[in-house]
């Protein structure tokens, strides 16, 4: 018997580190993948002036060459900056008001944004009438919108959308002049980018959802280097808890900056945007992985948006010309000792 005994038991060992290694990998791939939402953010938009009335005619116009983002997107995010309406007055003497057809709302959804930033210096040219009617426009063709609204709860209120099982949350505010364009407890307009109130916002966002994103329309027109509060407050954002910080206004890029669990892009410059200069000719389109434990992968893709050349019809830049501003993207990046990985006409950051 003893030695039946023995050799039962000696094997023993062996087998049991067998078992537990297929256990380990019937764990390990037999989990379904985490979700994954794929989100793409874009610059400035306006649909108006010499592109309006094409728009009217081809809501589809302006997506001819990106295709791909549009239909491959769980989530496509912009900076509005127009009032969608024929209501109101002007609201602030200024060089240049922006107002749209209310016809264009049709080009969001054909290019599938479905949801936009209405923080910035543009969205009041005509005052509450023009702003309360783009909103109900979104609303109506269910586009989310985050940054401005009838007073400042409104304006501070998140866009909150949910996509493969993962709540996404949008915040925006307005760091531009003129000032009577911010919203007051009382009053119609834009969410001022004051530190406490982004600290408080993100802080309740991420409560409400797994993904917080935070949008700023800051720094000076055609300015390629950051200004220092841009800095201050995309960190503020981040302390509290966002997942990523994207702005504009600049209508160029801005580099882009690593900082703890977050990433900033600080302009992605212009997108579609009706208006010719010669000072104006790339922009960037970011397209971002997310999973529940966060930031997975970001790509930068630099787009021409030179209105002489496209015709208000951005295209991705490749070859040549992408490296071009690749390697701009590069330079204005090196002070955050930002790591970009160069592949096929993008820069690509993994997290």
């Amino acid at each position: 018997m003893l030695s039946i005994t023995t050799f039962h038991f000696r094997p023993y060992p062996a087998l049991f580190t067998l078992l537990l290694c297929l256990l380990l990998v019937v764990s390990v791939f037999g989990q379904s993948p985490e979700a994954e939402v794929v989100l793409t953010l874009a610059g400035d938009l306006y649909l108006g002036g010499p592109l309006e009335r094409i728009l009217l005619s081809n809501p589809a116009y302006p997506f001819r060459y990106l295709q791909t983002f549009c239909q491959e997107s769980d989530l496509f995010f912009a900076n509005l900056e127009t009032p969608v309406s024929t209501q109101g007055e002007v609201y602030v003497e200024k060089t240049y008001t922006f107002r749209c057809d209310p016809g264009v709302v049709k080009t969001l959804k054909t290019g599938n944004l479905n949801v936009v930033s209405l923080a910035n210096n543009h969205i009041m040219d005509y005052g509450p009438e023009a702003l309360a009617e783009t909103i109900a426009l979104l609303e109506q063709h269910d586009i989310a919108h985050t940054g401005a609204g009838s007073n400042l709860a409104a304006a501070r209120t998140p866009a909150l959308l949910e996509k493969n099982g993962l709540r996404v949350a949008f915040l925006a505010y307005n760091n531009t002049f003129p000032l009577e364009f911010n919203a007051t407890a009382t009053q119609a307009g834009t969410a001022p980018g004051h530190s406490s109130y982004v600290s408080a916002d993100v802080k309740k966002a991420r409560q409400l959802a797994d993904i917080v994103v935070v949008s700023f329309h800051w720094s000076s027109e055609l300015l390629k280097e950051r200004k220092s509060y841009q800095a201050d407050l995309a960190k503020v954002a981040i302390n509290a808890g966002a997942h990523l910080v994207v702005g504009h206004h600049p209508h160029v890029i801005q580099g882009v900056e690593v900082y703890k669990h977050g990433l900033i892009a600080y302009s992605l410059g212009n997108f579609i945007f009706a208006s010719y200069s010669r000072r104006v000719q790339d922009g960037l389109i970011l397209q971002v992985r997310f999973t529940p434990s966060g930031l997975k992968e970001a790509a930068f893709f630099p787009i021409n948006i030179n209105n002489y050349q496209v015709h208000f019809q951005p295209q991705l830049l490749t070859g040549s010309e992408a490296e071009r501003v690749l390697k701009e993207l590069q330079t204005l990046s090196a002070p955050f000792n930002t790591d970009f990985q160069i592949r096929a006409d993008r820069a690509v950051l993994r997290f």
